[in-house]
């Protein structure tokens, strides 16, 4: 699947350290870039600095950069960022005719 892909979105809960040591995400950019496929993630939250996830991810996006609201326990207001970070994705790396790999 990944040798077919211009780009993956990934999401976790929570970025952070301990996404660093194995979990799905990480995992899935490092195979991912071995391919010259550039990986989005959606997180929760994200406590790692840029320098940190810019080895992994081209861009990534947490709900709580987005809200000062507790949108860990509102299902609607996840929702709604959910669907701004999947617009913000499109605008950013498919809207404007480019591929989202940094190829």
């Amino acid at each position: 699947m990944l040798t077919r892909s211009d780009f993956v979105v990934t999401g976790e809960g929570s970025l952070d350290e301990q996404s660093l040591s194995g979990k799905l995400p990480v995992a899935l950019a490092r195979r991912a870039r071995r391919l010259g496929v550039a990986v989005h993630a959606v997180a929760g939250r994200c406590t790692l600095p840029a320098d940190r996830t810019a080895a992994h991810f081209r861009s990534v996006q947490a709900l709580t950069d987005l809200t000062d609201q507790d949108c860990a326990n509102d299902s609607a207001l996840s929702a709604q960022l959910l669907a701004q970070c999947g617009r913000t994705l499109a605008d950013r790396w498919i809207g404007r005719g480019g591929s989202g790999t940094g190829r």
